[in-house]
This record gives structure tokens, sequence and C-alpha cells, in this order.
């Protein structure tokens, strides 16, 4: 299983999560290929902030899986996001929700 750091875990392993944008004009619409850089416990609620890097333009990214309240997994369709490894690509796909805000759809190896 692959490990879910802290901020500060991030850092000492040479991370640079500031790098990364959660902000919605930043993340790209659609299907990607994309590696998941690491993973850190999101900051004031419960999920695992994924850190990508977009293949085709190597933008930095941050898409958060927040915890099913009736399950209390972190997933996505079925997969469980505290076993998805780090340094692995990935096809990710994000869309907009009813609301307009970015939605973690799906995820395959």
């Amino acid at each position: 299983m692959d490990t879910i750091l802290s901020w500060n875990q991030a850092i000492e392993k040479g991370f640079e999560p500031r790098d990364y944008s959660y902000k919605k004009e930043d993340i790209p619409i659609g299907t990607h290929k994309a590696t998941l850089d690491f993973k850190i416990w999101a900051k004031g609620t419960a999920g695992i902030s994924c850190y990508f890097t977009i293949s085709e333009t190597n933008q930095k990214i941050i898409l958060t899986v927040y915890r099913d309240r009736t399950t209390k997994e972190y997933t996505i369709k079925d997969v469980d996001f505290r076993d998805v490894n780090s340094n692995q690509q990935h096809t990710i796909t994000v869309k907009l929700n009813s609301k307009g805000n970015i939605k973690f759809e799906d995820i395959t190896a």
C-alpha cells in the first residue's frame, strides 16, 4: 500500500505541493493521462488530496477524493485511493458537477 503523507512529510521527501493547483480554471476538464506524484491527507476535510502531473502538458493539479459518509471509504467507482500507488501513470476523468465545481469522476491504471 502506498503511503498517504502529511504536508510536512511531503516536503521532507522533496515534493513541492505549492507547485500544484486546485483552482477550477487550472484543472483541465475531460479524460487525460496523468501521473500520480504523491498523496497528502486533505486539510480541513475528510479526504485525500492527489497530486497529479498531466502527461500531455506537464500541468500540475490537485484532485481530492472525499471520504464517503456511508462506507467510510476514500473511493471513486470502487477504486480505494488508500491503495492507489504513486509514481504511476493513470487515466483520469474530470468533469463539472451540477454546481459547476470540479468533480474527480474516474481513474484507471
